[in-house]
C-alpha cells in the first residue's frame, strides 16, 4: 500500500482512474463474496475525484521512465527467447497501457465512473471482481494486444461462458468478462467445473457477505469507505484443515497431496492461530496531498496486553521526526526477555501433542534455554535507540559519503555504560561527562579521518552522540525529546529530499557501473528525482495496544 508502489504500478492506476463504489446491489462485486470468506478487501464509496486526478498526473510523469525500463527488460528477455509468445504479448500489453496512461483515463478499457471492486477468497483461492462500464471496449483492447502479439490468449469454455486461461505450472490464471464485470482468479490446472463456477460467480454463495461487515470494521478502526478489509487467519486454517471440503481436495491434488490432520492437531493449530486471529487494513485519510493507511494485527486480548506491557515507546517518538531520515526503536531487553520467556515456558511445560508441531516444541525449548541465561550490562540496561541523519552527500571521486546526524541510546544506567566505555577505550579515560545533558567533545583521535567532529551528552536516561560540524548545538534537545505516551515501539521517517541525495550516489558511483547497466541506473536516478519532487515525507510507525499491533503509514505530498 506504499505510495511509491502505487506511483509506478500502471495497472493499479487504471483501476484508480475508474473511481470506485456506489451502494451495494445484488449484482455488485460484494454480492459474490461468501460470508465465510477468509479474506476480503473492497470499496463502499467512490474514490475522491481529486485523488484520482493526482494519481493520474504523477503516473503520467513517471510512466515514460518506467516504460523504458520495462522495454529494456523485455529486450534482454527476447534476446534469449526471440520467438516467445508471452514476451510478445507483454510488449503489446505495454504499448496498450501506455496510451491509456498518457491520456489519463481507462475509458478505452471500458472502465469509468462508478466502478466497484472486491478482492476476496473462495476458500483459499483469490478472486478479483471489477465492474465494467463497457465490456465490449475491454474485449476490443484484448483483441488489439493479441493482434500485436501475433497470437491469441488461450481460451476455454464453461457452459456458455468463454474465458481466458493462462497456464501457471500446476495452476491457471483465469480471466473472464461475466455480464458487466471483469473477473480474475487463480485455480488448479485441473479445477472442476463446480469450482470454476464458484470462482466466476456463476454459482452464487449460499450466504453472501453483508456489506455491514465492512461498515462495522470501518467504524471500529476509523477507516474511510474507499478500500478496507481483513484476512481471517482462523477461517483460513479451518478451511485448510477440512479434508471434506471439495475445494481443499482439489488444492491437495494440485500440490500432490496435503497432510491430513487429526482432531488433536486441528485443535492445537487453531488455538495457535486464535492468538492472532485477523489482520485488518484501510485508509484513514485520503486527499491529493495526504494519505494515511492503518493496519492492525489483532491479538488475543490477554496476549495483546502482555505484549504491550513488554514494550515502551521508542526514544523521541513524542516529538516530531527530524532530518533527512529519522529512525527510532524501543529495545527494552529485560521486559522483552520476560515476555518471550513466559511464552516459551508455557510450551515447554505443556508441549503440543500434535506430531506436526514437534519442531515448534523444540524451537520453544531452545528459546527458553537461551533466555534463561543472564544478560550482563550494558546490554541488559538497553531500552531503545534513535538515529537521525541530517546530511548525506556523495562526492565524485570519494568512496565514502559525508555524513552528519545524531544518535540516542536509551539506557537504564547510562553512567555505568559511559564508565565501561572509558575503561575499554584508552582515549576516553580523561573524558569529563556528567548527567547534565551538555555536549562534550570527544577526542579527535577517537576515530580515523574523515570522521567529522564528535560530541557526546548524557542525562539519567540516555547517552547521545552527534557527528558533524554544528550538530552538537541540537544534541541536548535531541537527548531530552520525550517518548510517545503509548508504546510506539518503532518509528521511521524519511523525506523526499532523501531521494535527491540517493540520486547523487549514482553520480559518485558512475565510474564503477558497467556500461550495460548505466541506462537502468540513469532511469533510477530520474525516478528518485521525481520522488524528491513529489514527496514531503513518509512516516511509518508500529504501536502495541490492547487490541494487538498497529501499523500506520502517513504520506505527505508537496
Amino acid at each position: 500500500m506504499s505510495v511509491l508502489v502505487r506511483r509506478v504500478a500502471p495497472l493499479a492506476l487504471l483501476l484508480a482512474l475508474a473511481g470506485c463504489g456506489s451502494k451495494t446491489d445484488p449484482n455488485a462485486p460484494l454480492a459474490f463474496v461468501p460470508a465465510d470468506t477468509p479474506y476480503v478487501f473492497a470499496n463502499l464509496e467512490p474514490l475522491p475525484q481529486p485523488v484520482i486526478d493526482q494519481w493520474a498526473q504523477t503516473t503520467r510523469e513517471v510512466w515514460p521512465i518506467s516504460l523504458n525500463l520495462y522495454r529494456r527488460m523485455l529486450d534482454k528477455a527476447e534476446a534469449e527467447a526471440p520467438d516467445s509468445v508471452p514476451l510478445k504479448a507483454a510488449r503489446a500489453l505495454l504499448d496498450e497501457i501506455s496510451g491509456h496512461i498518457a491520456a489519463g483515463t481507462a475509458e478505452a478499457l471500458g472502465i469509468k465512473g462508478s466502478t466497484r471492486m472486491a478482492a476476496y477468497g473462495i476458500g483459499a483461492l483469490p478472486v478479483l471482481r471489477l465492474e465494467l462500464a463497457d465490456p465490449a471496449k475491454l474485449r476490443a483492447a484484448v483483441a488489439r494486444v493479441e493482434a500485436k502479439a501475433g497470437a491469441q490468449l488461450p481460451k476455454a469454455q464453461l457452459g456458455a461462458l468463454e474465458y481466458w486461461a493462462l497456464p501457471l505450472e500446476k495452476f491457471q490464471l483465469l480471466a473472464a468478462i461475466v455480464d458487466q464485470q471483469l473477473v480474475l482468479s487463480i485455480a488448479p490446472a485441473a479445477a472442476s467445473d463446480d469450482l470454476r463456477k464458484q470462482l466466476f460467480g456463476l454459482t452464487r454463495p449460499a450466504r453472501p457477505l453483508d456489506p455491514a461487515t465492512l461498515t462495522t470494521l470501518n467504524k471500529r478502526y476509523g477507516y474511510l469507505p474507499y478500500s478496507s478489509g481483513y484476512v481471517d487467519f482462523v477461517r483460513l486454517v479451518d478451511f485448510i484443515g477440512d479434508e471434506a471440503d471439495p475445494q481443499r481436495r482439489e488444492l491437495a491434488a494440485a500440490f500432490g497431496g496435503m497432510p491430513a490432520m487429526d482432531a488433536t492437531c486441528k485443535a492445537e493449530v487453531r488455538s495457535i492461530v486464535a492468538k492472532f486471529p485477523r489482520f485488518v487494513a484501510g485508509y484513514t485519510r485520503l486527499d491529493p496531498k495526504h494519505m494515511a493507511v492503518h493496519a492492525q494485527l489483532e491479538l488475543e486480548p490477554t496476549l495483546a496486553k502482555e505484549f504491550a506491557a513488554s514494550l515502551a515507546a521508542a526514544p523521541g517518538t513524542g516529538a516530531a521526526a527530524e532530518g533527512l531520515t529519522d529512525f527510532a526503536l524501543a529495545l527494552p531487553v529485560l521486559k522483552q526477555k520476560s515476555f518471550w520467556l513466559k511464552q516459551a515456558k508455557a510450551v515447554v511445560e505443556k508441549p503440543y501433542a500434535c506430531t506436526e508441531l514437534a519442531e515448534l516444541n523444540a524451537s520453544f525449548a531452545k528459546l527458553k534455554q537461551s533466555l534463561d541465561a543472564t544478560i550482563p550490562p550494558p546490554a541488559s540496561d538497553l531500552a531503545g535507540l534513535r538515529l537521525q541523519l541530517s546530511k548525506l552527500e556523495f562526492a565524485a571521486g570519494k568512496d565514502k559519503p559525508e555524513l552528519a546526524g545524531k544518535l540516542v541510546v536509551a539506557l537504564n544506567n547510562p553512567a555505568g555504560a559511559a564508565a565501561m566505555a572509558q575503561l575499554l577505550v584508552p582515549s576516553l579515560k580523561d573524558l569529563k561527562l556528567t548527567a547534565d545533558g551538555k555536549p562534550v567533545a570527544l577526542p579527535a583521535d577517537l576515530a580515523p579521518p574523515p570522521v567529522p567532529p564528535l560530541f557526546v551528552a548524557m542525562n539519567d536516561r540516555a547517552l547521545a552522540l552527534s557527528a558533524g560540524a554544528g550538530e552538537e548545538a541540537g544534541l541536548g534537545a535531541f537527548l531530552t525529546a520525550p517518548a510517545a505516551a503509548e508504546p510506539m515501539f518503532l518509528r521511521m521517517q524519511f523525506t523526499g529530499a532523501m531521494y535527491g541525495h540517493l540520486g547523487s550516489m549514482f553520480d559518485a558511483m558512475a565510474p564503477l557501473i558497467p556500461a550495460e547497466q548505466r541506462a537502468d541506473i540513469d532511469a533510477q536516478k530520474q525516478l528518485f528525482a521525481l520522488y524528491e519532487k513529489w514527496l514531503e515525507r513518509i512516516e511509518v510507525t508500529m504501536t502495541a495496544n490492547d487490541g494487538g499491533v498497529a501499523l500506520r503509514e502517513t504520506v505527505e505530498m508537496r
